[in-house]
């Protein structure tokens, strides 16, 4: 089959450890998902027609290697690779679930790179290596379900995070990272960043008192849109308060509200 364009792996085992057959018998891939794959000590994905690129990773492989020039949109997940080569020079889109970035990463190469989304708490290596020194312009950040409180603190410092999202346009903070992220907006000590920040969205968790967000809305830009989405948990009395104090501190500012679960 070697006209195949589109391939499905899912929950199995092959013995291709390095993946050399699948990168033989099927050149013509343009869509591969490997989801749950077994067997794999030092997979290397080397498709010239690939353009997207879904893969779980479901065992602890030495190395983890994709070289295709065409790939546009990469979505991986994975433990703890020691080495990890991305050579995709036409990456637009990239999605990241990892647990620790290992000592060797080859990415130098991502001129494309535009849209990036981390699932990690390993946030400090993976935002040097794919945001830092990268022209991104939409960032969506999440921690794992694990996560204790003040573990993003511990990770990441909020005053290198402000100044990484004041480089950015447009800001995703999904609700688990929204969540620690209040916490961590009271232990700031800075947020003077001129900022081109100009769509955030934050995740309200359930709240007994109106948060201090004071940092993170000081580090948008004028105009800036900001969606709030507060939790189906949330009372009345919090949404009225929000909505007013912010909509009277920070005039500049364009508000969406609405609601999450």
């Amino acid at each position: 089959m070697p006209n195949l364009t589109h391939l499905t792996l899912e929950f199995i085992r092959l013995d291709d450890e390095d993946l050399n057959k699948l990168n033989e018998c099927f050149p013509c891939l343009q869509i591969l998902n490997l989801i749950g794959v077994g067997g794999l000590k030092d997979p290397k994905i080397h498709l010239h027609q690939l353009k997207t690129c879904h893969w779980e990773v479901s065992n602890v492989p030495r190395s983890l290697t994709i070289r295709a020039p065409n790939l546009v949109r990469l979505e991986l997940k994975c433990v703890r690779p020691d080495m990890l080569i991305l050579d995709t020079p036409s990456m637009f889109t990239l999605k990241l679930t990892v647990d620790k970035l290992g000592p060797n990463v080859q990415a130098d190469g991502l001129v494309s790179l535009k849209n990036l989304r981390i699932e990690s708490l390993d946030l400090k290596s993976l935002l040097q290596v794919f945001a830092e020194n990268h022209d991104i312009t939409t960032l969506e950040l999440e921690l794992p379900t694990s996560t204790n409180k003040y573990e993003l603190f511990e990770a990441v410092k909020p005053e290198y995070l402000l100044q990484l999202f004041a480089g950015i346009s447009e800001v995703k903070l999904a609700p688990r990272f929204s969540c620690e992220m209040t916490h961590c907006l009271m232990l700031c000590t800075s947020n003077q960043f001129r900022s081109c920040l100009r769509r955030l969205l934050f995740h309200l968790p359930p709240l007994k008192d109106v948060p201090h967000l004071a940092p993170l809305f000081n580090n948008c830009a004028p105009s800036c849109e900001v969606t709030i989405l507060f939790h189906a948990d949330s009372s009345d009395d919090i949404r009225q308060a929000a909505t007013s104090v912010w909509t009277l501190r920070y005039p500049g500012i364009r508000w969406q509200w609405g609601t999450w679960n």
